[in-house]
């Protein structure tokens, strides 16, 4: 599912996932990680905001709306695969991380595969 305006997300825990080419199967087992992940943080489940079928050069709408929803204080968490679903340029995703950060929100990356089972990583 993804965000809609309408949605009570006050305090909420949002996922963003970005796509290109377009995944006919929605990202599901990345969407899943990310549940998973929350889940054994001990946070809500997470409203989904995917750009699917989207490069990261190109207009994102749903980017858009979590940087609304972040900067409106209706989203607190951020999960994400990695920085690189905001861009693959790293300056551009650096500077997104650090909107979102200075509007109040955590943004969790899901921990590399070697982690340990629970560990997480803050974006700094």
């Amino acid at each position: 599912m993804t965000a809609t305006h309408d949605q009570a997300l006050t305090g909420a825990t949002a996922a963003y996932l970005r796509c290109y080419p377009y995944d006919s199967w929605n990202m599901a087992p990345h969407r899943r990680a990310l549940e998973e992940h929350a889940q054994r943080l001990g946070l809500r489940v997470p409203q989904l905001y995917l750009d699917n079928g989207t490069s990261s050069s190109a207009s994102r709408p749903q980017l858009r709306l979590l940087l609304a929803h972040v900067s409106m204080g209706l989203v607190d968490t951020v999960l994400v695969p990695g920085h690189w679903v905001f861009s693959l340029n790293p300056a551009t995703s650096h500077a997104v991380v650090a909107f979102l950060r200075a509007a109040g929100a955590r943004v969790v990356d899901l921990p590399k595969p070697s982690s340990a089972p629970g560990a997480s990583r803050l974006a700094g």
